[in-house]
């Protein structure tokens, strides 16, 4: 984590010098607030012989051999999620030098914590495993320094950023970490030490999960020889109450391999990341404690290792749910709902959440519906859809709503139990069947909502503010939205 200076006392000289400005004239009486008559007189000229231009997006480096200057545009009232960017780009560049002061335009004293958060976002690295790298082959950026034109920086605001930039650095060295390491119980011990936040975490092992209610998960885990588990978070920033406004109920599947629909070769890679939904919950609750955000919030991780064996569960078992109803199993690879089915009738019936939200890594058919720009969002309650989709697009994790009507969950009946738990392939529709499904493990109309989040765990190439390998996509929306709602 980076150590940001904002006491103008305690700066230092930079190595580097980033200078953020509006799509507006250039100002240099204003920047030379920042910079010295022979650094303005130094960067007209470079301004004037590369021709460059006040665009949105567009930045200039200049290296003069003892300090590195970066001047960086950004559009006028430019969104936070914006502002993240910009800041993430000038991170990118400076990644060589120890020290850097940042220069705030006017107004931007009050976005210097989406500031932080777009720089260690994009510093992040998950490099535990490297055995032969040099010391100078990593990042090298230690402290900022930033510096407002005008106002002061709220401490407030900081504490939260850094919170909320903890909080996904967290997450995605869950979900990096090889299956080999991060099994059911290492995951759920992990995230037990969040208790030292004041986080209550209990442990529901393999021996109990039947008893608790959670049949579905133990009939996905018990192939393997690590158990599956549940991990039940509580956050009560809001002692005054004893409701839990909202649960989140994440999917862990720590490694899919398909169990006996066993998947093929090319599809065995990325299901380290099946367990992101667990991760970013989990997540989600260490920002929410980090913050001392007033909400009471719950997390119901399922997490299990799906395996092949002579114990696994197999096509056309039946199972009886904790809800009482009977699921029909027909393929081993759509293992995330049973789960997942599982934690939502936990945290609706038992917790009596107001509200639930389920995060997974669900199904293929969302990624060819929304490629790896957009995670998938079902909810039948208008109000809370609306709150998730500002949600997304403030944070820049976008999400597009899909579908939900009876004639998906018609699709899902069985001939010789309630419920099966995918539909035909045939028929097309899987994201959707597979939200219809979880719905009825919602108890009565309680407001839920279902982000499938495949496409999203994951990435193949850098993007703003994510990196190449595990996104822990969804902490970052899941926050704005959680900071907005009214209990």
């Amino acid at each position: 984590m980076l150590d940001f200076v904002f006491d103008v006392e305690k700066f230092e000289k930079p190595e580097a010098k980033v200078i953020f400005m509006n799509e507006k004239a250039f100002d240099w009486e204003r920047i030379g607030k920042f910079c010295s008559e022979s650094e303005i007189k130094m960067l007209k000229k470079a301004v004037e012989n590369r021709s460059f231009k006040l665009e949105a997006g567009k930045s200039l480096k200049l290296d003069n051999g003892e300090t590195i200057y970066l001047l960086s545009v950004v559009k006028n009232k430019a969104a936070a999620y914006e502002v993240q960017v910009t800041a993430a780009k000038a991170a990118s560049a400076l990644k060589k030098v120890k020290t850097a002061a940042v220069f705030l335009p006017e107004g931007w004293n009050k976005l210097a914590g989406d500031v932080a958060l777009g720089m260690e976002l994009e510093l992040y690295s998950f490099d535990k495993y490297f055995t032969t790298k040099k010391e100078e082959d990593f990042c090298q950026l230690e402290r900022v320094f930033l510096w407002p034109e005008e106002g002061e920086i709220s401490k407030k605001q900081m504490t939260e950023a850094e919170a909320l930039a903890n909080g996904v650095r967290y997450g995605r060295d869950l979900c990096n970490e090889p299956g080999n390491v991060l099994t059911p119980m290492t995951m759920a011990e992990d995230i037990k030490r969040l208790s030292y936040l004041g986080v209550d975490v209990e442990i529901i092992p393999a021996e109990k999960l039947e008893e608790k209610g959670f049949s579905l998960l133990y009939a996905v885990g018990k192939g393997s020889v690590n158990p599956p588990c549940v991990a039940v978070m509580k956050w009560k920033g809001n002692p005054a109450s004893k409701d839990i406004d909202v649960a989140l109920v994440g999917k862990g599947i720590t490694f899919d391999t398909g169990g006996i629909n066993l998947k093929g070769a090319a599809n065995l890679l990325g299901m380290k990341h099946d367990m992101t939904g667990a991760a970013v919950a989990a997540s989600t609750l260490k920002v929410l404690a980090l913050q001392k955000q007033k909400i009471n919030a719950a997390a119901v991780l399922v997490m299990a290792e799906n395996m092949p064996d002579g114990k696994a569960y197999k096509p056309e078992d039946i199972y009886t749910s904790a809800s009482g109803l009977t699921v029909e199993v027909l393929n081993t690879d759509a293992e995330g709902r049973m789960g997942l089915a599982d934690g939502l009738w936990y945290a609706s019936a038992k917790l009596k959440a107001k509200r639930v939200i389920d995060i997974a890594t669900l199904t293929g058919a969302v990624v060819m519906a929304l490629g790896h720009e957009f995670a998938g969002l079902f909810c039948d309650d208008d109000k809370m859809a609306a709150d998730l989709l500002k949600a997304g697009n403030d944070s820049g994790e976008r999400l597009w709503q899909l579908p939900m009507c009876e004639e998906f969950g018609k699709l899902l009946k069985s001939d010789v139990a309630d419920i099966k738990h995918v539909s035909a392939r045939a028929v097309g529709a899987g994201s959707a069947t597979a939200a219809m499904f979880l719905k009825k493990f919602v108890k009565g109309k309680t407001p839920w909502a279902h982000l499938d989040i495949a496409g999203r765990d994951d990435s193949s190439t850098p993007r703003p503010l994510e990196p190449k390998g595990a996104t822990a996509f969804g902490i970052r929306l899941l926050i704005s939205y959680l900071k907005n709602l009214k209990p």
